[in-house]
């Protein structure tokens, strides 16, 4: 997922022309707010410990708390959630509420829609598949999707499974301020993601394949028909086989239902001067794009297993990594780009990298990177995308540089 709602205008604006413009993304005003949910008890939270092997030097913990305490308070988010797993220690920690109506306090373990972070696991998914020999990267789409589909996308045969992956296709976003209202209106009836694909392709093309570089949601909702076809299975099947169980990821599911299991952070924002509650609304129309729920342990987890090769090669990671041409950009100290659902940034500034994703979803923002100057992972999610740009600057690249150095 990758829109916002504009406060007290029901228009949705693009905010993920993604990694390419990382920087810009993190200190753009992304305007939603709040969520209504029922107080949660926290006692059958059990957090899974990710990578590090104990706790973090005593100097160290109070650093980092220093850093999001101040953060949470100069920003004005409701609650966080945060994980950094080092080689040597992790360091779990929650603060502020959980529920910005309720005033429930955040707890290490919640659960959170992980949302466009999902495309990671998708293109780990299609990326085995061509380990497996079951498909290339370079073929034509047209050589697993329904040919009547095809036919109705603009440029489709001449658009690659690799294009796709990269959002150089051509294929238009669909319009998920819709969708998303259609399942406030009717909270018992899930959109399918069908519905998006057809927005998509109707808005379709923007350019031609390979041209250019427009971040898309429906060139993962295609994905995913295609991991069905090529892999012989179900994708979500595929991808609990082939992520979900060697990574060790306890805690990760796809969202099915119109609600999450357990103690969670909510999902909610402002609009037109009522709080809308996010939470509780079927994500299967964002199949394969943003559709996964999971905690900062299981996204450590994740991370450390692909950086590790354990899910697909390091040759492969390398090609995950590389950013194709229309994705790469340069801004004054910033060069960064957008490879297949994975990205890169660097700071010359302050000599700092970091490579993953986001994930954004009305109530929720998600961090989810590696470090390589300190080979560790960190994943943060607060349950807003109010002042996003005050969360950037003053949490997460904070914690960034910290650990850079």
């Amino acid at each position: 997922m990758g829109r916002r709602f504009h406060s007290g205008v029901r228009v949705v604006q693009k905010i993920h022309r993604w990694f390419i413009a990382f920087m810009i993304l993190m200190v753009s005003s992304l305007v939603i707010a709040g969520c209504m949910q029922s107080s949660l008890s926290v006692t059958n939270i059990t957090p899974v410990p990710s990578a590090g092997i104990s706790e973090p030097p005593a100097g160290v913990s109070a650093d980092l708390q220093n850093i999001v305490n101040s953060g949470i308070a100069a920003s004005g988010v409701p609650g966080l959630v945060v994980e950094i797993a080092t080689p040597s220690w992790t360091w779990d920690f929650a603060a502020g509420n959980a529920s910005a109506i309720t005033g429930e306090p955040a707890q290490p373990g919640m659960k959170f829609f992980i949302a466009s972070v999902t495309k990671s696991f998708t293109s780990v998914a299609v990326i085995k598949l061509a380990e497996e020999g079951k498909l290339s990267l370079d073929d034509p789409i047209s050589k697993w999707l329904d040919p009547g589909l095809v036919q109705k996308i603009p440029n489709g045969k001449n658009i690659t499974v690799r294009q796709l992956l990269q959002h150089t296709s051509g294929i238009a976003d669909y319009d998920e301020e819709a969708i998303l209202w259609q399942e406030l209106a009717d909270q018992t009836t899930a959109v399918p993601y069908e519905t998006g694909i057809a927005q998509g392709i109707n808005a379709s093309p923007l350019f031609l394949p390979g041209t250019d570089y427009e971040y898309s949601n429906v060139n993962y909702l295609l994905l995913t028909k295609i991991v069905d076809k090529a892999s012989g299975m179900p994708y979500e099947e595929y991808v609990n086989q082939t992520v979900f169980v060697p990574a060790g990821l306890h805690n990760t599911t796809f969202q099915r239902t119109n609600a999450i299991s357990g103690p969670h952070m909510t999902a909610s924002e402002q609009i037109n001067g009522t709080r809308e509650d996010f939470s509780d609304l079927y994500v299967g129309f964002d199949r394969g794009a943003g559709d996964i729920v999971s905690t900062t342990a299981d996204l450590n987890r994740f991370h450390r297993a692909l950086r590790e090769g354990r899910l697909i090669s390091n040759a492969s990671l390398t090609e995950m990594e590389r950013s194709s041409a229309p994705a790469s950009k340069a801004e004054g100290n910033v060069t960064s780009g957008y490879g297949l659902g994975y990205g890169v940034r660097h700071d010359a500034g302050d000599n700092t990298t970091i490579v993953g994703h986001s994930g954004s979803y009305p109530g929720s923002f998600t961090y989810w990177y590696y470090i390589p100057e300190t080979d560790s992972c960190i994943t943060m999610n607060v349950n807003t995308q109010v002042n996003g740009s005050a969360v950037a600057s003053e949490i997460f690249y904070p914690l960034v540089r910290y650990l850079s150095h």
